[in-house]
Formats: structure tokens, C-alpha cells, sequence
């Protein structure tokens, strides 16, 4: 099976930072969403196509994967090698991320 590698764009970064430093402030079971995030990493690197399409932004193959423990998803878009993280939006938000 083949493993794809996985990176993160700078805005999915800047996204990832900001949700982690928020639950930390806030949640107990602080190690949570460290686990969930890298859980899901590995499934993606491993099953790119476990996530939906997601065809409200105008990015050509995005999908997302939901992560029910953090209540988010993961937005990303792969091919043959790679798996990009294009965004990590909570789910509760009326809209998706602005993605271009």
C-alpha cells in the first residue's frame, strides 16, 4: 500500500496553531486534539479518499474528513504522492474556510 506524505499549507498551519492553542486554554484532555489531528493524518497519508468531496470552494478535487472528537474537518486535496492539509475548520461554523 502506498504511503503518501503528508504537509500542510501555511494558512492550514496558521489554522492548526490557533484551534490547538484555543483548546488547550479551554478543554481538559489537553492531549485530545494532538491525537485526533495525528489520527487523521495517518489515515489520509494511508486512505486519501476516507473524506467527502467538498465542492462549495472552487478548489479542483478538495475533500474533507471529519474529526468527531474535535468536532472539525480537515480540508485537503491529494494525488498519487502527497496529501495537502488545506484548512482545519470546526464544524459548527455556518460556512466552510475561504480556500482558493
Amino acid at each position: 500500500m502506498n504511503e503518501r506524505r503528508v504537509r500542510f499549507t501555511a494558512t492550514a498551519r496558521r489554522h492548526v496553531d490557533r484551534e490547538q492553542t484555543w483548546w488547550l486554554e479551554r478543554r481538559d484532555y489537553q492531549g485530545l486534539f494532538a491525537t485526533e489531528v495525528e489520527s487523521a493524518l495517518k489515515i489520509l497519508a494511508v486512505l486519501p479518499g476516507a473524506g467527502t468531496p467538498y465542492v462549495r470552494a472552487n478548489v479542483p478535487g478538495l475533500r474533507r474528513l471529519y474529526l468527531d472528537k474535535l468536532v472539525a474537518h480537515l480540508y485537503y486535496t491529494c494525488d498519487d504522492e502527497e496529501v495537502v492539509i488545506r484548512a482545519f475548520w470546526g464544524a459548527r461554523r455556518e460556512h466552510g474556510p475561504n480556500l482558493r
